[in-house]
Formats: structure tokens, C-alpha cells, sequence
């Protein structure tokens, strides 16, 4: 009797571990699953409609006397300048279509604050987030479901549990390292379909940290989207303490699947991320937002909305008893123009202006010193999306004492094939002819890059180009125009310690020199990616290069020409992603003049210093950042390359608080060879966030070590 007790008992425990074992599972084997699945469901879905309401509320924690300046940083954070807390609350319509196009139209909004750049400071690019994928859409973050994303993260299952006769589990990450592109959290699984109900992450910013939780559906349509979302905020910066938390709750209309076969997709990716604000009614309707809100208002909100009306009504009896309070808010408007960007539109004229006190206009490299410049645009709309645009530059190099210029009319009478009309005038940098060439040359064999025994005559450079550009087929642009330049002899030469007195004087030979040289340019890339705001063609992306070839002639006594010379040019370039989040960008060129019959100036295009460069994506690679402006003339050929690799793990991804600061590390390597110089070879690295990348760089003659110099730029 006790033998056929044990055995009973022995047969329960298998049967409990038999169960139990089927209910766990090890953690390699359950990832795997996820990952698997994740795969799958990354690409489900190939189009939906919905109607998404958010609703923010911020509340100032800590602010001292700077807060009220907060307003001036352009997206930074959103906040009441007046108050201490702020309440918005919106309604659109969101339409996706697989890959990732996505398009926000904003319907309704309401709250205490609700000006376009209170609406852009929502964070909506969050709602978009697919969990599935190997990172978010804008490249914020690496999502940990995937396997090639596994290996930034370590996994521990936390605890599992049943309900409604389901067994989930609870996955607990971490990052293997501190970095802004690394989230931690958790997910909770569902076994056997192994979809994600609920996801949690958390990530640190510059100035900011954050979480936020995706709640997906319940329905077998929307089991693999999310219905809710929460995002909480806190951003510190200068002793001042914002806490914000925005609610989305999402609510499907039209959800289409994709079909296992396809047809090759289209490369016209229009509405890539868009957000439309154009004419939101502001709608204040109780009863209307009572009705459409989903998610009722706390008591503190309520209180929040409350104080903002009543404050309305209090303004308005102000305004009627004749107490005018728009004059400070005027002066405090100009004040705030006076140091950012800023936009004014009147029928259908639009301008713009960079500000006269806007930090961003200042710039600083080792060898240009600070320099400090200004923009101010002018755009008018005509019908079909054609536009006649102005843009005025000017800039001023405070080391060379240097003015530079530049007046560019555009008329855009093609935007759906690319189609304008430019013509442009400005003042260019100071050059020397090629009645020196010879001499510098022959210094730069013996000596290096060194002009010690040499007497340049320098002339200003003023310009007046026209051209046309269009497209003949996707991808394949067409310009042609003339480029006429006139160079006055300053005054006096400058002199760079002469030492040969035999050197013939040479000033009664300058005086002002003129070319006239039409050129053709055509550029082309291969399966370009593009989209349309309208009717307006605007190029995205390419998995091949661009090829760009330039020929030019300039022909002597049209408009008092003094030179004959041809030109050629040939530039290729390329961004290549590498995996995620990493990037390596080439750009390689060549360029010479040919069958110079006169005197001529050695100015070529892809091979030119630029005083106020914008490059690549980083406001720093792409050209040559120690070499001497005085060496681009100094040759009637050359060979230049750049690259440039990017990641966010280099370095710095084991330095705590840099690794907060700086989510892109970069190498830069510039080659340079003119028969003169043979090798001319500049080695960099560089940091960088959203808001600025710095790059500190070396520079070397064939072997020999020459410079070292550093570069900022700044955005926002």
C-alpha cells in the first residue's frame, strides 16, 4: 500500500515538472522565438488609416531667471513661458504606407498653448516607433527584438505568469553600455504567437531623460500595432526643470496586410515623415472636445484649463477697458528675432532672416580664425508650385579682414521636373593669375608648402553666373550656363618676405582681367529615391553614387574677355549605410585645365576653398580643413579624395558622461595630389549630437607633420 502511494506521488511530481516545463523555457530559446517573430511582424502591415489624439502636459519643476529665454532655442522643449504649466491637446488623421512613409495631418487643437511651434515641439515621431524594427524611423534608437541589435543589450526573464489561460513572459534589457542610441526596459511576450502586448524603454538624452510605454491591441487586426501610448520627460538645463508627459491614443480606421509577392517598389517615397500644420483651427468647443477625447482630464489638468480661460476672459476685459498689454510682447518678439532664424509670410511672400545676433552665424576653424555671417531669403509662390526665390549672403572673415557677397535669384518654373532659371552675383576670393604658377611650383618642389621667397599679386574676384537646370530623366540632371568674372588688382601685392631682388617688379603688369566661359554640368545618380511636396520633385536617397562631370571654355574679346582656356571637372560621391547606424561617405574628384593659350585663373569648382563650408551631414568632411587657400591655385590639376566613417561606437562608448554628450563618433581621412605637392594628406576625428559636431584634425606634406587645427559647427 505505502509502495503504490510513492509511486502515485512520484507520477504527480513528473507530471507537475512536465507542466512546468512546458509553460518555461530557457531564455536563449525564447529570444530566438521573439527575434524570429519580430521579422515577420516588422513587415505585416502594409498600409493603415487612423485617428490619433495626444494630449501633453508639462510642469515646471525648477526655472530661474533664464527660463524665459527658453523659448528662443527653436523644437528644444515645449513649455509655457508664461506659466508654470501648460496643457495641449490635438486630433489628426494618420496614414502609413509600408516601408515607412508616414503623414500627419493635425485637425484640431486646444489647450493653453497652441501655436505652430508649440504643436512642432510634440514629440509625434515617437508614435510612429515600430517595435518590431532594428531602430526607430528617424535612427533615435536601436530596438532590442532584433538580432542584429541583440548584441548591444544583455536579456534576463524576469518572471512569468498566466492569465486568460495565456502564458506570458517578461523580458527584462539592458544595454552592455552607456549611449544616447541604447534604450533600457522591458517587453512582455506572448507564447505562441510570441508578439509583444506591452513595451517599455527608457534612454537618456543631452539634456533630457525619458521613458516611454507602447501599449499594442487587442484585436487580431491591431495585435501587432499600438493602440496606447505614454511618454514621460524631464529635460534640465541651465538650472531650470521641465516634467512633461504626453498620451496617445490611436484609433484605427482602415488596416490593409501585405501580400507575400509584391512588385518592385516605387522610388518616388513622397511624405517620407510629414506633419502638416497648415491652417489648424484652434477649437476651444467643451462640448466637442467631451466628446472626441478619449482619455479623460486629471484634476490637475482640469485646473490648468480652467486658470487659462479664466485668464483669457481677465485679457480680454483688459483689452476692453482700454489697457494695452501687446507692447512688451512686441519688443520681447523683436528681441527674440534679433538672435534666430525667423520667418514672416504676407499673401504669398514668404521671408526669411538669420538673425542679426544669431549665435549659429559664427563659426571658427584654427586657420580661418572667427568668421560671422548673414542670411536673408525671400520666396514668392506662383500657381502649379512654381516659385521665384531671393537669397542674399554676406560674411566676413575677421582674421583677413575679408567681405564676402553673394545675390541669387532662382526661378523655379519646373518643380515637377526640376526645371529653374538662376542667375547669381557676389564676390569670390582673392586669387592670383597664372603668371605665377611657375614660381610657386617650382617652391613647392624645393621647399614644400612654403611660398617664403615669393611676391603674390592678388586680385578681387567679382562674378556674375547664369544658368539653367534641368531634369532629362529621374535622376539625371542637366545645367548649363555661363559663368563671367572680372578681377580688379588690389593696390598694393602682398608680399610674403621676398628675398630675390632679381625678381622683375611687376606691378604695372595687373590690372583687371575678364572671362567669359560657358559651361555644361551634368549630374547623375542611378535609381534615385525621391518625393513630392506638391508638385515640388525633391531628391532622398540613392544606393549608388552621384557622377557629376563639368566642361567649360572661356573665349577671349566677348564682354572684354581676356582668356582662353578649357576646363574640365569629374566628381563622384556616395553615402553608404553599414549596418545600423554606421556609415561610411566618399567623395572623390579631378580636375585640370587644358590648352591655355592666355593668362588664366586656376579657380575650379569641385577643388575650391569655401570660407563658410556646409558639408556632408556633419558641417565638417567633405573638403580640406589646414590646407593653405593659397595652394588651390596654385596648380592646373589635381586629384582629391575624402571619406569619412561614422558610428555611434568608437571610442567613447565606455565614458560615461561623453557617451551621454556624444552619440556620433567620426574619422576623417583627405588625400590631395597636384604635380607639385604629390601628397598632401589630412587624418581627423570628430564628436557630434543634433545640436553641433567639433573634429580635431592633422595635417602632413608626403611624411613630414605640418598642422594641427580644430572645427565646430552648430545647428539646431
Amino acid at each position: 500500500m505505502n509502495r503504490g502511494k510513492i509511486i502515485q506521488t512520484i507520477l504527480f511530481l513528473l507530471i507537475s515538472l512536465s507542466c512546468f516545463a512546458s509553460e518555461s523555457l530557457p531564455l536563449d530559446t525564447l529570444l530566438i522565438r521573439v527575434m524570429n517573430a519580430a521579422e515577420k511582424y516588422n513587415d505585416l502591415v502594409e498600409s493603415y488609416s487612423a485617428e490619433v489624439y495626444t494630449r501633453s502636459y508639462v510642469e515646471t519643476k525648477e526655472k530661474n531667471f533664464l527660463y524665459k529665454y527658453t523659448h528662443l532655442i527653436p523644437q528644444f522643449v515645449i513649455h509655457d513661458p508664461h506659466n508654470d504649466n501648460a496643457l495641449i491637446e490635438t486630433i489628426s488623421n494618420y496614414r502609413f504606407d509600408y516601408p515607412n512613409n508616414y503623414v500627419q495631418d493635425i485637425k484640431h487643437v486646444s489647450g493653453t498653448i497652441s501655436s505652430k511651434k508649440d504643436i512642432e515641439s510634440i514629440p509625434f515621431k515617437l508614435i510612429n516607433i515600430n517595435i518590431y524594427g532594428e531602430t526607430t524611423n528617424d535612427e533615435s534608437f536601436f530596438m532590442p527584438l532584433r538580432f542584429s541589435t541583440a548584441k548591444y543589450y544583455n536579456y534576463q526573464l524576469s518572471k512569468t505568469f498566466t492569465e486568460n489561460n495565456k502564458t506570458y513572459y517578461y523580458i527584462h534589457y539592458t544595454p552592455i553600455y552607456e549611449n544616447t542610441k541604447l534604450l533600457e526596459g522591458y517587453f512582455i511576450v506572448e507564447r505562441g504567437t510570441w508578439r509583444v502586448i506591452f513595451f517599455r524603454g527608457e534612454g537618456v538624452d543631452i539634456f533630457s531623460d525619458f521613458s516611454f510605454e507602447m501599449t499594442m491591441g487587442n484585436e487580431w487586426i491591431t495585435n501587432y500595432l499600438p493602440v496606447n501610448l505614454i511618454i514621460y520627460q524631464t529635460t534640465s538645463y541651465l538650472g531650470n526643470k521641465l516634467a512633461s508627459r504626453h498620451l496617445a491614443n490611436i484609433n484605427y480606421n482602415e488596416i490593409e496586410l501585405r501580400s507575400i509577392t509584391e512588385p518592385e517598389r516605387s522610388l518616388n517615397i513622397s511624405d517620407f515623415y510629414k506633419i502638416r500644420l497648415d491652417s489648424v483651427p484652434v477649437r476651444s468647443d467643451t462640448a466637442f472636445w467631451n466628446t472626441h477625447r478619449p482619455i479623460p482630464l486629471q484634476a490637475q489638468e482640469k485646473e490648468v484649463l480652467l486658470n487659462y480661460l479664466q485668464s483669457l476672459k481677465e485679457k480680454e476685459s483688459d483689452k476692453a477697458n482700454g489697457n494695452n498689454l501687446e507692447d512688451p510682447k512686441i519688443a520681447q518678439q523683436l528681441a527674440q528675432r534679433m538672435v534666430m532664424n525667423s520667418s514672416y509670410k504676407y499673401k504669398s511672400v514668404r521671408l526669411g532672416y538669420s538673425g542679426l545676433f544669431n549665435p549659429l552665424m559664427l563659426g571658427y576653424s584654427t586657420r580661418d580664425g572667427l568668421t560671422y555671417r548673414q542670411k536673408l531669403s525671400f520666396n514668392i509662390d506662383l500657381s502649379h508650385n512654381r516659385t521665384v526665390k531671393i537669397d542674399a549672403f554676406a560674411g566676413y572673415m575677421f582674421r583677413r579682414k575679408e567681405f564676402f557677397t553673394d545675390l541669387t535669384t532662382t526661378w523655379n518654373y519646373n518643380p515637377f521636373r526640376l526645371g529653374s532659371a538662376s542667375i547669381s552675383l557676389g564676390n569670390g576670393n582673392p586669387t592670383y593669375s597664372s603668371l605665377f604658377v611657375d614660381q610657386i611650383q617650382d617652391s613647392l618642389k624645393n621647399k614644400g608648402l612654403s611660398f617664403e621667397d615669393i611676391s603674390l599679386f592678388y586680385y578681387k574676384d567679382y562674378y556674375i553666373k547664369l544658368f539653367n537646370t534641368m531634369e532629362l530623366t529621374n535622376g539625371l540632371l542637366l545645367q548649363t550656363g555661363i559663368d563671367y568674372h572680372i578681377r580688379k588688382s588690389k593696390n598694393t601685392p602682398t608680399l610674403l618676405r621676398s628675398t630675390n631682388s632679381a625678381i622683375e617688379p611687376i606691378e604695372d603688369m595687373f590690372g583687371t582681367k575678364r572671362s567669359f566661359a560657358p559651361f555644361v554640368r551634368v549630374s547623375w545618380t542611378p535609381r534615385q529615391y525621391y518625393r513630392y511636396e506638391g508638385r515640388q520633385k525633391i531628391y532622398v536617397r540613392s544606393s549608388f553614387p552621384t557622377f557629376k562631370v563639368e566642361l567649360s571654355r572661356s573665349f577671349k574679346d566677348i564682354l572684354g574677355s581676356t582668356s582662353i582656356f578649357n576646363r574640365v571637372e569629374f566628381d563622384i560621391s556616395q553615402n553608404i549605410p553599414i549596418g545600423l547606424m554606421h556609415s561610411f561617405q566618399y567623395h572623390l574628384g579631378a580636375g585640370r585645365f587644358i590648352n591655355q593659350k592666355t593668362e588664366y585663373f586656376a579657380d575650379f569648382v569641385y577643388f575650391a576653398k569655401n570660407n563658410f563650408p556646409e558639408n556632408w551631414n556633419d558641417g565638417l568632411g567633405g573638403v580640406f580643413n589646414l590646407l593653405s587657400r593659397d595652394l588651390y591655385n596654385a596648380s592646373d590639376s589635381y586629384i582629391q579624395a575624402h571619406f569619412m566613417y561614422e558610428t555611434p561606437f568608437l571610442i567613447l562608448k565606455n565614458i560615461p558622461f561623453v557617451s551621454d554628450f556624444a552619440d556620433k563618433e567620426r574619422i576623417y581621412i583627405s588625400q590631395l595630389y597636384t604635380p607639385q605637392i604629390i601628397s598632401y594628406t589630412e587624418l581627423g576625428y570628430g564628436i557630434g549630437n543634433r545640436y553641433f559636431n567639433a573634429g580635431i584634425f592633422g595635417s602632413f606634406h608626403k611624411t613630414d607633420f605640418r598642422h594641427i587645427g580644430v572645427r565646430a559647427a552648430f545647428e539646431f
